[in-house]
């Protein structure tokens, strides 16, 4: 006599929840709630510098794991890849990890895909049969991170396009199967299986509430032609825009992250077009070999606080930051240099995202690339 009494509390309480990630995602994608979240990378784009101590990678050399995906699946072959990337897959992030994010009050996770978790390519030319050297049905598990997890924990979800056919950087995160190479944007095939793949996603995802939309291309060089990733976002949008009122974030090159850097200030402006965010990674890493401590910090609360005031161009959303640093900090200095950056990204109306969550079996580290070792020292505070 009581079921039908609990499945209707459960509806009810069901139903709240799914009111409350949609009001959530509403108030993002207008600018009234900024995303406030990480990256789940080295997950679904393996990333041997992350997770060096996953399964995945067993059997295979150093020199092979850092080139990425695809030349690691090309040496171990199915027979024990897809094995071992299963391994790597369900125990890296699991919904615990969902569950913690939750808790630190952050709003949302932004996921680095494949072109290949399509699990096709329509476009013939270069290697159309390239997607199936990856271990396959990594798409069940960003279903499960959409559809299961994310709602049960009041998260969106961001899908990043990290890797490309043909590789938009040649960096392992891309997963080249030419390494050091970027051919992307120099054979027409190419963008137009990225065209297909972006808008795949979105038409799979379009009704689920946890959705927020997609970063259209990650991190691409300079070797890649400015003109063609500009018409491939043009294109994207079209596509994509049929059908959804997606999040869409459009990345400039990646030499490109400053508010005067060719002529982003005026790509794709409203209100002809809508839900774009224009995406930086604002890494003082590379570039910033031999500075202290204290130089660090003050570019933080100065000039990188600058630059995000002097962009004119569509919101801005930091995909990427760290406080990773050759610099040498104490507990004190790396809290505060967190907090200046934090400060600095607060007027980017788009929000940002931390790079990464976490790195493979690293509880108790002091990595500061892990996010969840910062925010369980209190070096990172919300």
């Amino acid at each position: 006599m009581y079921l039908p009494l609990i499945v209707l509390v459960v509806n009810i309480f069901l139903a709240s929840a799914q009111s409350a990630l949609q009001n959530l995602k509403n108030d993002v994608k207008a600018g009234r709630v900024p995303m406030r979240g990480v990256n789940l990378g080295g997950w679904l784009v393996a990333e041997y510098w992350m997770t060096s101590a996953s399964p995945a990678w067993n059997g295979v050399p150093t020199n092979l794991a850092n080139q990425g995906e695809y030349q690691t699946m090309k040496h171990l072959g199915h027979a024990k890849g897809d094995v071992q990337f299963k391994a790597h897959r369900d125990t890296y992030i699991t919904e615990q990890d969902f569950r913690e994010i939750a808790a630190a009050k952050m709003n949302t996770v932004r996921i680095p895909v494949g072109y290949w978790i399509t699990g096709f390519d329509n476009q013939p030319g270069g290697d159309p049969e390239g997607w199936k050297v990856y271990a396959p049905d990594g798409i069940n598990y960003l279903d499960r991170a959409i559809r299961e997890w994310a709602p049960k924990y009041n998260l969106l979800v961001l899908i990043s396009l990290h890797a490309a056919k043909g590789s938009q950087n040649g960096n392992d995160h891309s997963s080249p199967a030419d390494p050091g190479n970027s051919h992307w944007s120099q054979y027409p095939e190419n963008v137009r299986n990225t065209l297909d793949a972006v808008e795949w996603l979105a038409r799979r995802y379009n009704n689920d509430p946890a959705f927020l939309g997609i970063g259209l291309l990650n991190e691409p060089t300079r070797t890649t032609n400015e003109g063609v990733l500009k018409q491939y976002y043009y294109d994207a949008y079209g596509r994509i825009r049929q059908f959804s009122d997606c999040l869409l974030t459009v990345a400039p090159l990646l030499y490109q992250q400053g508010p005067y850097d060719s002529d982003w200030a005026k790509f794709m402006p409203p209100p002809q077009f809508h839900g774009i965010r224009h995406e930086w990674h604002r890494y003082q890493i590379w570039g910033y070999e031999g500075w202290n401590k204290d130089r660090l910090i003050s570019y933080a609360e100065n000039d990188l606080k600058n630059d995000m005031k002097n962009w004119k161009g569509n919101w801005l959303f930091i995909g990427e930051w760290s406080i990773a640093s050759s610099a040498s900090f104490n507990d004190d200095d790396l809290r505060r240099y967190a907090r200046a950056q934090i400060a600095a990204f607060a007027e980017s109306p788009g929000g940002w995202t931390y790079w990464t969550w976490k790195f493979y079996n690293d509880d108790g580290s002091r990595n500061a690339w892990s996010m969840r070792a910062m925010l369980n020292r209190g070096l990172i505070q919300l």
